[in-house]
């Protein structure tokens, strides 16, 4: 018998197969050794921070251009000594800071200066994988919401946010500027929100709390928004006309303050909290189940889980229901904008279907008001997006214009050219889209040539809005800006030149940095002063047309030229005071270089920049 003898030929396959699981291990420590554990070790890196109790933590943005981490800190802290343990993600890691070594637990107290401390990353085996900088960033002014959720990566996943289902939940901790906590909570939800603004590195998000808090003074409620205004480089263009409501329209508008946002320890930037909009207390306060609440809705923004009311003349209006709403329901809807249409295209008014006038079917007063912050405003999304309205069910009632929405496309950031031009009645123009496009701004350029309605909104300009601009021009505007600068600056930092890829238009006077020092990305007072200069014209304007009544002559300019792309460069409209010349008239040339002139589609005469005009009329490329 055999007892388990080992034949030489085993040997030497046993042999060999040791020796080659020797030498995988060495290649594999040794590959280890040289695997930069940098990126993985300040990812995992968090400066813990005990405020009244609470544990709030704070990771590290690596600056790529420079190689410096930074870590960016509340406004509070520029007033409090910073004491941190610094804490790793399973315990294990080391750092060195300005030589001193920190492992998971130790205290790390920062003075507060912005100089730049030596940082050296240590490997699990001692080994410094990673020699770069630290600087400490503290805002200034504004409150810090911290949140904390379970999958950040999957919470600002576009793939997850496709359907707009995906919801997180998680918590709250609200720091104002003094450093007290002013709310801790649990939050029944937050998801990213918004539509193009969606799909930017910045996210929007919303979040609801499980009953009703007040934030930032704002009256309590469930549901908040924190728009991240990624495409307005003043950061001010919603406040501004959140501002502008609040203060012009007795019903509910919804309003907003200045903060910033940490998702899971890492600083997303600068945010403006507003109210959401929704039927609740201390919000839109209808009966919902006795209401209907609407909201103006673009073709390709049409969801199929929404109910939408489309009338005959294309106007499309979401239903907004918790619960759901029947055929019959919907029929009851169409039936009463119908009617309403009906008398926006009938003479003197009157609806062909009911016999009403057009005050005996909807809020002349809340629809001149919704008018008027459309216009002061220029929003791009003028009668076709982001308009509220709401109606009781029962028989003759009025339908009222909602609250307002959706500005950071206004005071010349629009892409479209006629919404660039403040001397213009862009909200009575009802095609504001390409010929052929679904979206137009059909039920305001209809209520302005109502007499009765016109009349309405050059008394409300005059009585309410316009001083109400002027305290937004002389006094407001200064104040949020000098509220914001110091976030504007490490917002603008944080995400750097791409910011300027979201943003519709860049100011003419626009200088890109040219890398290095953070403060090379303030770029805060140019967009300031774009903003500025529109709202100023567009008083100056509106006050020669509503106050002085001046004879003004509406000048049609056609664009239908084959190198211009007709989603941008339709028809522009310019209001031209009778016998002063024409200026701003655009130059375009074809693919040869020869310049496109002009001609009054009338008369065949050239028009140019400068020409002076003595009635209405029709240009055309000519």
């Amino acid at each position: 018998m055999i007892h388990g003898r080992i034949s030489f030929g085993n040997k030497i396959r046993i042999f060999m197969i040791v020796s080659s699981c020797l030498l995988l291990g060495i290649l594999l420590t040794g590959s280890y050794l040289q695997t930069d554990h940098e990126k993985e070790l300040a990812k995992s890196l968090y400066f813990e921070y005990r405020l009244n109790g609470e544990t709030l933590r704070f990771g590290l943005w690596e600056d790529e251009e420079t190689g410096i981490y930074q870590l960016f800190l509340p406004s509070f802290f520029a007033e409090n000594r910073g004491e941190f343990l610094l804490r790793y993600k399973g315990g294990k890691g080391t750092v060195k800071i300005d030589g001193v070594s920190y492992r998971d637990g130790d205290s790390f107290t920062g003075d507060g200066r912005e100089e730049i401390h030596s940082l050296e990353f240590l490997s699990p085996l001692g080994r410094v994988c990673g020699d770069k900088g630290l600087r400490v960033l503290v805002s200034e002014n504004v409150p810090a919401l911290l949140f904390t959720a379970e999958d950040k990566e999957d919470l600002f996943s576009i793939e997850e946010f496709a359907n707009k289902k995906y919801i997180e939940t998680g918590s709250l901790i609200m720091v104002d500027g003094e450093g007290k906590i002013v709310c801790k909570e649990s939050l029944e939800r937050l998801k990213v929100r918004g539509n193009l603004t969606a799909t930017l590195d910045k996210k929007p998000l919303s979040f609801s709390f499980h009953t009703p808090l007040g934030l930032c003074g704002m009256a309590p409620g469930i549901k908040w928004n924190l728009l991240a205004n990624a495409t307005d480089g003043s950061y001010l263009r919603n406040k501004l006309v959140l501002d502008l409501a609040n203060e012009s329209i007795y019903g509910y508008e919804p309003d907003g303050a200045f903060v910033e946002v940490y998702l899971n320890g890492s600083y997303q930037g600068l945010y403006l909290l507003t109210e959401a909009v929704e039927v609740a207390k201390n919000r839109v306060e209808i009966e919902p189940r006795e209401s209907w609440f609407l909201e103006m809705e673009l073709d390709f923004r049409m969801e199929e889980d929404i109910p939408y009311v489309i009338t005959g003349k294309g106007q499309i209006f979401a239903v907004h229901t918790e619960t759901g709403i029947t055929e019959t329901e919907k029929e009851k809807i169409f039936d009463r904008l119908s009617d309403i249409e009906s008398a926006l295209e009938g003479q003197e008014g009157i609806s062909l279907q009911s016999g009403k006038a057009l005050g005996e079917l909807l809020d002349l007063d809340s629809w001149a008001e919704a008018f008027l912050v459309q216009e002061i405003s220029g929003d791009h999304d003028t009668g076709i997006a982001s308009q509220f309205a709401f109606a009781p069910q029962k028989e003759n009632s009025l339908l009222y214009a909602g609250p307002v929405w959706d500005f950071d496309g206004t005071m010349g950031n629009v892409n479209t050219a006629m919404f660039k031009n403040p001397a213009a009645l862009t909200a009575s123009v009802e095609q504001s889209r390409p010929e052929g496009n679904a979206n137009q701004n059909r039920w305001f350029a209809a209520l302005y040539q109502n007499d009765e309605f016109r009349a309405v909104v050059e008394e409300k300009y005059k009585n309410v809005f316009r001083g109400n601009l002027e305290e937004i021009l002389d006094v407001k505007l200064k104040s949020y800006v000098e509220e914001i600068e110091r976030c504007a600056v490490l917002d603008a930092f944080r995400w750097h030149e791409k910011r300027l890829g979201w943003m519709f238009v860049l100011p003419d006077d626009l200088t890109i940095p040219p890398g290095g020092d953070y403060e090379g990305y303030a770029q805060l007072q140019s967009h300031v002063r774009m903003a500025e200069t529109f709202l100023m014209q567009k008083k100056d304007f509106l006050d020669k047309l509503w106050i002085e009544h001046r004879d003004f002559c509406i000048v049609e300019v056609q664009n239908d030229i084959p190198v211009l792309n007709q989603d941008y460069n339709q028809t522009l409209y310019y209001w031209v005071e009778r016998g002063t010349p024409l200026q701003g008239l655009p130059q375009f040339v074809d693919e040869n270089g020869i310049p496109y002139g002009y001609v009054d589609k009338k008369t065949g005469e050239k028009v140019f920049d400068g020409t002076i005009i003595w009635e209405d009329c029709i240009l055309e490329p000519g």
